[in-house]
């Protein structure tokens, strides 16, 4: 096991046993957080402290943490072709697991959902929107960067002459994907959500307008988000909420009272592991060498329950972030998969001259590929598995919580007009946690 993978189990192990404390500590310790500068220097724990922050209810802290992480995207986006052409020429005699994190697009969607979210957490609903804006610009921006990916991977092959001719043909044989299934590494099985939209982003970016619409033009925006989400998922709780925001729209004055929604953070997203395997290839010649090489492939880890139920009413499903990380893998995966065979083919001729040199020095050239083969296993893992949803009436001032054996009475403030209770249930053997926002 890498280090970077001990670093991330251990870090999932402290989120699945419930022990919020120690994955803030764990995460914000490897962030390279700052307190006099506020800013972190590593993005991918900068983003895993973020989201345990908020769970354990530091919002403040949180959006700090996200900040930064954000600022470190923005460099990723801008760094000029010559400084990322060295990274890459460097990654081909290692590994991608020596570079420096690379964003994927839903880690920049979530980084602006969950600050919005400490927003509302304090009540500032102007700043949620602002984050919800620019996540939602980011999703309006995904086939732009899906695409750029596509022609990343072509240049790739371009710039590495025969090499790539070479790498291309393996890449499209039969033996190849076969070697692939036979790891367990599937490709094109995941779909996206259409126009690349996380649900739970378009979502919060209504409700966070119906909550606080100041005219009917805001009521209009939220119902159209709503619209937009239930064409996606079907969800009856969001068609309530699109009728509700509709209906709003058309009345000259209008207010919202005695509405509870819920939404919960459900299970644990998927991770990646590194499966290495023996593949064919094709190496300067039409016949077939086989060589070893590491991948990342996915490991599902689930639900924590099937559904919560607050009052007996049963929440349902809202946005799959298994099936975003997924289908978002399934993008990057021909990227990855060039970039490892290009490096192996060169670290394998490489080897053969060494091999012809002496015995010692094609020892240590294999020692040295050896040493230096590995995945990048590298990934948000703080995420839910489910985004669930639900919308009840109130009618008192205790909701009952129900989550498998857990039963959570939750208090609701007698002045507050609205609620949302928010559920975290990373595993079935801890007690969820839940906050109440009143409004």
């Amino acid at each position: 096991m890498t280090s970077q993978e001990k670093k991330l189990k251990n870090f999932n192990q402290y989120s699945e046993n419930g022990d919020i404390p120690s994955a803030v500590e764990y995460a914000m310790n490897y962030s390279g957080y700052n307190s006099k500068t506020r800013q972190s220097e590593h993005l991918l724990w900068s983003l895993q402290a973020g989201s345990v922050l908020q769970r354990e209810g530091q919002f403040e802290l949180s959006t700090q943490l996200l900040d930064s992480a954000e600022v470190q995207m923005r460099r990723e986006d801008t760094e000029n072709t010559l400084a990322k052409s060295g990274e890459l020429v460097g990654s081909i005699a290692t590994n991608d697991a020596m570079l420096d994190y690379e964003a994927m697009h839903y880690d920049g969607v979530m980084a602006n959902t969950i600050k919005a979210w400490n927003f509302i957490s304090l009540g500032d609903y102007k700043n949620a929107r602002v984050e919800l804006n620019r996540a939602e610009e980011r999703q309006r921006r995904a086939s732009e960067y899906f695409s750029n990916e596509i022609i990343e991977q072509k240049n790739q092959l371009a710039s590495s002459g025969d090499i790539g001719q070479f790498v291309k043909r393996t890449i499209n044989s039969k033996d190849m994907k076969y070697a692939l299934e036979d790891a367990g590494i599937f490709t094109g099985q995941w779909q996206h959500y259409n126009g690349y939209v996380n649900p739970f982003t378009t979502y919060s970016y209504g409700l966070n307008l119906l909550l606080v619409a100041k005219d009917r033009s805001d009521y209009n925006n939220a119902a159209n988000a709503f619209q937009r989400v239930y064409q996606l998922t079907g969800s009856e709780s969001v068609k309530k909420d699109y009728l509700l925001a509709k209906s709003l729209s058309k009345k000259r004055s209008a207010s919202l009272s005695n509405n509870i929604w819920v939404i919960v953070e459900n299970g644990q997203t998927l991770t990646k592991e590194e499966k290495r395997l023996d593949i064919p290839m094709f190496l300067f010649s039409d016949s077939i060498s086989y060589v070893g090489v590491a991948l990342p492939r996915l490991n599902k880890r689930g639900l924590a329950f099937s559904n919560i139920k607050i009052n007996g009413k049963s929440t349902e499903l809202l946005s799959d972030m298994d099936k975003v990380v997924a289908a978002e893998f399934d993008k990057k995966f021909p990227q990855i998969l060039t970039r490892e065979l290009i490096r192996m083919t060169v670290k394998t001729a490489g080897q053969k001259l060494l091999d012809q040199e002496s015995d010692w020095l094609g020892g240590a050239g294999a020692a040295y590929t050896i040493a230096t083969t590995g995945a990048d296993v590298r990934s948000f893992t703080a995420l839910p598995s489910q985004y669930q949803i639900a919308r009840l009436t109130k009618k008192s001032n205790e909701v009952v919580v129900q989550a498998g054996q857990y039963r959570i009475p939750v208090q609701l403030d007698k002045q507050s007009g609205n609620h949302i209770i928010w559920v975290s249930a990373t595993s079935k053997y801890v007690t969820p946690k839940v906050k109440v926002f009143n409004i």
